[in-house]
């Protein structure tokens, strides 16, 4: 099912859920359009299109009373049912990887980066991969070299972050901006060891997912 959870999809699951756990129950597709500020029609087709792979539940309740010709008011849940990881991070290292792409200034990207630097491990791989992108034509060829290797994924998920740090570095130059962005890059290598150290599969799914991004 991953395939089908586009970072739309994604953010519309994500809003109503906090909306429904705010509200204690089902809510109007109106609010998760105003949360997400899209139209109310445009949220509602992407709440039909996760009710299609079975993450929504729809109902009707009578606003009014019935004997007055009250009218019904769609509300939308989420099921019980969750996206798999594998999607979870298709998604996000996807949205994370065109974000950090469109900026083609390097220190922009890198400040942009820093700023929202967290424990996301999709964020992070999609910020080094679109520093190999910006590389040009090698860069995203040796990526893809490496992702499809033989090696154990976080050796692959290491050695694409020290190929991405590496460009990042070649385009800034000595300054402030470079040593934040070694730290990060390092911290962003302690997240994946860490990871790799609970028998966590998410290391796995990210270089799999990061596998089918077309970098190149």
């Amino acid at each position: 099912m991953f395939y089908a959870l586009t970072p739309r999809r994604l953010e519309t699951l994500a809003t109503l859920r906090r909306l429904t756990e705010e509200a204690g129950s089902a809510v109007h597709y109106s609010l998760v359009g105003a949360r997400m500020r899209i139209s109310a029609w445009t949220a509602y087709d992407l709440l039909l299109e996760l009710e299609k792979l079975g993450l929504v539940a729809r109902r009707y309740v009578q606003h009014g009373s019935p004997a007055h010709g009250g009218r019904s008011r769609i509300l939308f849940s989420p099921t019980a049912e969750e996206p798999s990881a594998t999607g979870a991070f298709s998604a996000s290292l996807s949205v994370a990887f065109e974000r950090f792409s469109a900026i083609r200034d390097e220190a922009a990207a890198a400040r942009a980066y820093l700023a929202g630097s967290s424990g996301d491990l999709a964020l992070g791989m999609g910020y080094w991969l679109s520093r190999l992108r910006a590389a040009g034509r090698q860069g995203g060829e040796a990526a893809r070299i490496v992702l499809e290797g033989g090696t154990a994924p976080l050796a692959k998920a290491q050695t694409v972050a020290a190929m991405g740090l590496g460009s990042t570095l070649a385009r800034l130059g000595r300054s402030r901006l470079t040593t934040r962005v070694t730290t990060a890059a390092a911290a962003f290598s302690a997240l994946l060891e860490e990871t790799a150290k609970g028998s966590d599969p998410a290391i796995s799914e990210l270089v799999e997912a990061s596998r089918r991004l077309e970098i190149g």
